[in-house]
């Protein structure tokens, strides 16, 4: 162009002071870039700062929408807070009513257990238990009529090497014909049982004692010789 330049970098004031630069070439390129920027700057900033102001008003926007945010946050811990303390209050008197009602019903079962039938009962249980414990029941043993039960017993306890205490010798339930019943006896203690069990296997050795075994009083039975002879005392 007049000025001598090809691009905007090259306007500076060392081209410009050339000697070759006069004013008028110096005047006729201000003339055209005022018509350059008049043509297409001023429109541009026209567009460009509307949407500069409207971008500010959107991030003011923004920024209240922000803080409305906030607010709301607040508010809903707030209400959160509240739900929970109402929870709190409400778990406290459940569990207020439960604890009541616990301790009622276990005042009541406490009066129930401790009356003196429901003592004697849970204490004839615990010695109905301990019996059945010191039990041993024979089974395949003969039955004859007038028979001494604690000589029998007493001679299978010998063909095991044993001859411990015998007590309370029975048959167990009522008389069948053809039928073999067990005979149940007590010993001293559990030890005893444990060791005339433990050696009962001992009988398949001896004559006449094949079929016969020895096993523990696993439950209590229903009727024995022993009840019956102790129904005419009551």
């Amino acid at each position: 162009d007049d000025l001598g330049v090809t691009s905007s970098s090259e306007v500076n004031a060392r081209n410009l002071s050339k000697r070759n630069i006069t004013k008028e070439k110096l005047c006729s390129w201000l003339e055209r870039m005022s018509i350059i920027l008049n043509s297409n700057a001023v429109p541009l900033l026209q567009i460009t700062v509307p949407k500069a102001d409207r971008c500010e008003k959107l991030e003011q926007e923004k920024i209240k929408d922000q803080f409305t945010i906030i607010k709301l946050q607040d508010e809903v811990l707030k209400k959160k807070d509240e739900e929970v303390e109402v929870m709190k209050q409400a778990m406290k008197q459940t569990v207020k009513r439960e604890i009541t009602s616990y301790a009622s019903a276990v005042t009541k079962s406490c009066v129930t257990a401790l009356a003196p039938a429901n003592i004697g009962k849970a204490v004839k249980t615990v010695v109905d238990k301990d019996e059945r414990l010191r039990n041993v029941i024979i089974y395949g043993l003969a039955e004859t009529t007038e028979e001494n039960l604690p000589d029998k017993v007493e001679s299978i306890l010998l063909g095991i090497n044993e001859k411990p205490i015998v007590k309370d010798c029975c048959r167990v339930g009522p008389r069948k014909s053809g039928a073999v019943r067990p005979i149940k006896f007590r010993l001293s203690n559990r030890d005893i049982v444990h060791q005339v069990l433990r050696k009962s296997h001992l009988l398949r050795n001896k004559e006449g004692c094949q079929n016969v075994y020895l096993c523990p009083d696993r439950k209590k039975e229903k009727s024995t010789d022993c009840d019956s002879a102790l129904i005419p005392l009551l």
